[in-house]
């Protein structure tokens, strides 16, 4: 509320109060002038019972009386009448303010931008939300005309304010619109807007009057996570299709290499057996891959057993090895203690192969993965991934490991690799943290628990025992 209508609402409580105590104190004249009056008649009458006998039944005192104080008693019944009707409008219009106020505050703490519009479009209420959603504060937009508000809705020709106007007063039912919507240096916002309108009870103009209610929500992320839903649906499709191209490949493959190993054990030409054992050895590499993505692809489930974390580190490798060579980027694998871990395989082989994905595509130029093994506190193996890419800038830092949050090119990726890393750490009671910088490479560091050995556990349970 403006403080000039606050100080309007004070001065007229203040003057209500004086003008009922300026009636209060006319009233105690009137009263004490009548009493005076009574007490005049009395002296002169010399008895209350011949006043009574005299004048009283004659009706001469309440002539007198009211001859003379008629047109102050007609004042005052008048003012008073006044003062009920004013005061009865004050606490009309202060219940009318509480209700506003009410009204206000839930508007205002709704989770949607809501903005009041007149028959002719003009704002009459702005909510909290539409401030920010809109980046415009409710003074600079009460009373102006939706059309001339930069709202950033004036590039879209297909939908415009007096149409969608139109059409919510032609139909008599909410309408919902879908629009672009943009402030200038900031990205551009999808906005749902849902345009109600507010008829008169009755006269001659309710079909072609009333106000309107507007309701706008930004739904962008929405639908980014929608199309990123549908990229995730589309790669799972593909990925079953190459598991199944990939299965269906082995039954060949075994030919070619049973067919191999006796023309072998057949040729007595060693240029030909050299030929026949390149053929072998290629053969048994392709075997390897396929039998590699088929492990990497069937169904984790949640076994989990003592396992060596480089072999599946070098499995990983093997898996991705031609795009490696392609990306011209290096592994270095250390291992600077024993490897043993305790979680499942293919689990955290997937771990591995997200970073690897990630590392490459960071890397455009080719470059070095450097992954350690190494002791840390008591009871859990310390696995640090470097590589030598771009890096991401600090403030990612936060929302790396947030599901569908990338920072590559759209269509190079769904923003699901590191979430799903993270979920893989977490789930095998261990810890994922990243250290990483703008030009100066990306390092993950993963603490995994270790896996206890057979003996030792065989000779602690004997102790106890």
């Amino acid at each position: 509320m403006k403080p000039s209508r606050r100080w309007l609402r004070a001065g007229r409580a203040q003057r209500l109060r004086l003008f009922r105590y300026a009636l209060i104190v006319a009233s105690v004249v009137f009263v004490v002038a009548t009493v005076a009056g009574l007490d005049d008649h009395f002296r002169l009458s010399g008895s209350w019972r011949l006043l009574w006998e005299r004048e009283w039944k004659a009706g001469h005192v309440l002539t007198d009386l009211l001859g003379d104080g008629l047109f102050q008693f007609f004042v005052l019944v008048l003012g008073w009448s006044a003062y009920y009707r004013l005061r009865m409008n004050e606490l009309a219009n202060l219940r009318l303010r509480r209700s506003e106020a009410k009204y206000r505050n839930i508007i205002n703490h709704a989770g949607e931008a809501i903005f009041l519009l007149d028959e002719d479009g003009r704002v009459q209420e702005w909510n909290k939300m539409a401030e920010q959603l809109f980046h415009l504060p409710r003074r600079n937009a009460l009373g102006r005309s939706l059309e001339h508000l930069d709202l950033g809705l004036q590039g879209n020709r297909d939908v415009r304010v007096e149409q969608i106007f139109g059409d919510v007063r032609r139909t008599g039912r909410s309408l919902t619109y879908e629009v672009q919507s943009g402030v200038p240096g900031g990205p551009p916002r999808t906005v749902n807007l849902t345009v109600s309108t507010i008829r008169p009870d009755s006269g001659p103009a309710a079909e072609d009057s009333g106000s309107f209610v507007v309701i706008a929500r930004d739904i962008t992320s929405e639908k980014q996570l929608e199309s990123r839903m549908g990229e995730t649906e589309k790669l799972a499709g593909i990925g079953q299709l190459a598991a199944g191209i990939a299965h269906q490949l082995n039954t060949p493959l075994g030919s070619i290499l049973l067919s191999a190993q006796m023309l072998e054990d057949s040729t007595c030409d060693e240029d030909q057996a050299d030929d026949i054992r390149r053929i072998i050895r290629q053969t048994e590499q392709c075997r390897g891959i396929i039998k590699g993505l088929l492990n990497f692809a069937r169904p984790t489930g949640s076994e989990r057993s003592r396992m060596n974390l480089v072999e599946s580190v070098d499995e990983t490798v093997f898996l991705m090895e031609k795009n490696l060579k392609i990306a011209n980027v290096e592994i270095r694998v250390q291992a600077l203690t024993e490897p043993w871990v305790y979680g499942n395989r293919n689990e955290l082989s997937q771990v591995f192969f997200n970073l690897m994905a990630n590392s490459v595509d960071a890397m455009p130029a080719g470059g070095c993965i450097t992954i350690t093994l190494e002791d840390c506190v008591p009871g859990e193996l310390l696995v640090t991934f470097s590589d030598s890419g771009e890096g991401i800038p600090a403030s990612h830092h936060d929302n790396v490991f947030l599901p569908f949050f990338t920072t590559k090119d759209y269509g190079k990726g769904t923003g699901l690799g590191l979430s799903i890393v993270a979920r893989i750490v977490h789930e095998h009671g261990g810890r994922i943290e990243l250290d990483s910088g703008h030009g100066k490479g990306t390092t993950f560091r993963l603490w995994l628990p270790r896996a206890r050995d057979a003996g030792a556990r065989t000779a602690l349970l004997d102790d106890g025992g």
